[in-house]
């Protein structure tokens, strides 16, 4: 008799049932939250020389993290040939603007990148989108 008191009580109270923890709406909702996070960390990465590779080998199946490495790797690739390519006299004015206007548009991709806009950079991002990487 005590049993169907405590039943009773329980429908009356009308108490919430526990969800269950493997809810598979919820997940989906957190793993897009999660590719924009990934997405910003990789396109702040991608613009520092060096760690450019890391998006590009790690994160290639976030498409932000696949346009961000492009962009970054060809903007890297050309800071390495302004530094290689620094001799005396007018080249090297030359070679340091380039060297200038590449650190400005690293910024640049750094900024949008941590805005979660996809900027393509002149020159560079018309050929970082024909990259078969």
């Amino acid at each position: 008799m005590s049993d169907r008191f405590f039943e009773n009580n329980d429908k009356k109270a009308g108490r919430p049932e526990i969800p269950s923890l493997d809810n598979s709406e919820n997940s989906n909702a957190g793993n897009t939250t999660y590719d924009k996070d990934r997405g910003v960390i990789a396109a702040i990465l991608a613009y520092i020389p060096f760690l450019c590779l890391i998006p590009l080998i790690q994160m290639r199946d976030n498409e932000q993290a696949r346009f961000h490495s492009r962009q970054g790797l060809l903007l890297f690739l050309i800071e390495l040939l302004a530094i290689l390519f620094l001799i005396p006299g007018i080249s090297r004015m030359v070679w340091t603007a380039v060297l200038i206007v590449a650190l400005g548009a690293a910024i640049a991709g750094i900024v949008f990148g941590i805005q979660g806009k996809k900027y393509r950079l002149p020159i560079i991002g018309d050929f970082a989108e024909k990259m078969k990487i």
